[in-house]
């Protein structure tokens, strides 16, 4: 599980897998910071340019990426950046930012955080 957060429009996206996220989220909006990624247990997870994307005066070409968790810095795990979500768009059971809290709380055994 992956959960992409497009962030000017703040919304939460709830992919099956990384090469579905990669696939769905453009390399040129990675590169200039509108999404952020978490995995499955809610930790930040950072683009990996194994293409770069290409810019040239009239056309922009994307390159390619992987995710990769952070190595350094401080990054904010998922169950924070949830305060400034307005919707989530997923298949069921994740439909709504409480149905992203539960399930972080399932898989962390019992976070003690109130959902």
């Amino acid at each position: 599980m992956i959960f992409a957060a497009e962030t000017e429009e703040r919304s939460l996206h709830v992919f099956p897998d990384a090469e579905t996220a990669t696939a769905y989220v453009d390399g040129l909006d990675v590169e200039s910071t509108l999404w952020r990624f978490w995995d499955d247990d809610g930790s930040p997870l950072q683009p990996e340019f194994t293409i770069p994307n290409k810019r040239g005066l009239f056309r922009a070409q994307t390159g390619i990426y992987r995710l990769v968790p952070v190595s350094s810095g401080h990054q904010e795990f998922l169950w924070a950046a949830l305060q400034q979500i307005r919707q989530v768009i997923g298949e069921l059971p994740f439909t709504d930012v409480r149905a992203v809290k539960e399930y972080l709380v399932r898989g962390s055994g019992g976070m003690t955080s109130a959902v």
